[in-house]
């Protein structure tokens, strides 16, 4: 496919938490296609492991991120209740560094954007000079969840509220072609649009003694068990069952529908010349230690769209 690469390709990696190590399975991917995109645009996630990739260092990343257990991912996390996010997110970019390089954008191997949101004028930011760990950091940073980033007078979060996969971002760095990477793609089509008319009612007496049972039960466990509090984690993190869910599926649960419904309307109006969807739908949005599963689909995902990545291409 040596013609192929007269054409300057771009990637778009989108937005999804844990769903992105699926990002590194593309790319490895797209690389096995003999394709190595020129110009990297990442949102939240996308733009963790694109820096990675701009600046040469995605082999390493992936082999630190398959090397994850459930303890690992959690140690990673330094929790403050006092702050404007569940977790400060600094232990977490320490260990990252080494991995998507300590260096200025301008600096990288390939041109780099990572896309951000000032927090309280909903302006799209591009990231394209500066510091590369803080323009990462600022991009990942999941409201509610990841401490906001501070830059001069603004306060910037997680990219995905206003441009989830980037492709008009990676357009504006004047690429023949975009290949974006969807990581909620497969989920999108289970998004039930049609309204549904309920009839309100309160819970049944035996549901609410038992919800009430528990809740006042896990705040004791949390306030008394000490060291054990990190193993509550599961269930603030995840979802304990479609009818229990945890505290941060529900915030994450919602904010997904928001952006289902967000990334839709941008995709429709500027679609990509290749979209890839990486099925990965059932990894949860803190499953961190599920790198390998994740990193398959997104390889998989490169083969089923193999044809029409060298369609576009050839055409």
């Amino acid at each position: 496919m040596g013609t192929e690469q007269k054409l300057t390709i771009g990637v778009a990696l989108g937005s999804g938490a844990a769903k992105g190590w699926a990002h590194i399975g593309v790319l490895n991917g797209l690389a096995q296609l003999d394709i190595y995109p020129d110009k990297v645009a990442g949102c939240s996630i996308g733009a963790l492991v694109g820096a990675a990739y701009a600046n040469g260092h995605l082999a390493e990343l992936e082999q630190w991120v398959t090397g994850f257990s459930h303890w690992d991912v959690l140690g990673l996390m330094d929790l403050s209740w006092r702050r404007s996010g569940l977790i400060g997110g600094e232990r977490v970019f320490n260990a990252l560094e080494s991995y998507i390089g300590d260096l200025k954008i301008e600096q990288m191997n390939r041109p780099f954007t990572a896309v951000a949101t000032d927090l309280y004028s909903g302006q799209e930011i591009w990231l394209t000079k500066g510091e590369l760990r803080h323009a990462v950091r600022a991009s990942c940073s999941i409201p509610g969840i990841l401490s906001p980033v501070q830059q001069g007078d603004r306060w910037l979060v997680d990219g995905a509220v206003v441009n989830p996969v980037p492709v008009s971002v990676a357009k504006a760095m004047g690429v023949d072609v975009v290949i974006a990477v969807d990581l909620s793609g497969d989920r999108r089509r289970r998004i039930q649009a049609v309204p549904v008319q309920l009839v309100s009612e309160s819970p049944s007496m035996s549901e609410q003694v038992e919800a009430d049972a528990h809740k006042a039960t896990g705040f004791m466990d949390l306030l008394a068990r000490g060291r054990e509090y990190i193993t509550g984690l599961s269930d603030i993190f995840g979802s304990r069952s479609r009818h229990d869910p945890g505290m941060l599926a529900v915030m994450s649960q919602s904010m997904d529908i928001l952006e289902q419904r967000h990334k839709r309307a941008r995709l429709m109006g500027d679609p990509p010349d290749v979209c890839i969807v990486p099925q990965v739908g059932d990894i949860g949005m803190m499953e961190f230690h599920r790198a390998a599963e994740a990193i398959d689909a997104g390889a998989q995902a490169v083969l089923q769209a193999r044809h029409q990545i060298e369609a576009v291409l050839n055409r």
